[in-house]
């Protein structure tokens, strides 16, 4: 169990710094104002990526527990990640607490988000199975 958290904290770890070179890139690519945020507080924005994507891959951990249904898994690898978003984003600035519309933003962004990537993982998913019967197909042959 102890190499399975350390796993997933080496991939948030990967994430999260993937994600926030890539948004430096992006913000300054396109001349975002959002750029200063970063450039300004550089390792303080660093480690807000680092810790959300931690954040993020540690709740996947959830979604492997045989003891739940996978309603309850997927309400409460939700929440956890819905939490997630807004407890870093508060305290990173990405989020204004005083504008319910960047919050409301921020929830609508994650959500779409979630159901591209469960989509996308479905698919792939089909596609693998489907890739593996057809084997077994062959191979019985």
């Amino acid at each position: 169990m102890v190499i399975k958290v350390l796993n997933y904290l080496l991939k948030g770890v990967f994430w999260g710094s993937t994600i926030f070179i890539f948004n430096v890139i992006l913000l300054d690519k396109i001349g975002a104002s959002a750029i200063y945020l970063l450039r300004d507080n550089l390792a303080f924005q660093a480690i807000g990526y680092l810790l959300f994507g931690i954040a993020l891959s540690l709740s996947q951990i959830i979604l492997e527990s045989e003891r739940l249904a996978n309603a309850k898994k997927i309400i409460i690898h939700v929440l956890i990640l819905v939490c997630s978003v807004l407890f870093v984003g508060f305290i990173f600035g990405w989020i204004s607490i005083k504008s319910p519309i960047s919050i409301f933003a921020y929830i609508l962004q994650f959500a779409i988000t979630y159901i591209v990537i469960w989509i996308a993982q479905y698919f792939y998913e089909k596609h693998q199975i489907k890739e593996f019967n057809n084997a077994l197909k062959n191979r019985d042959m």
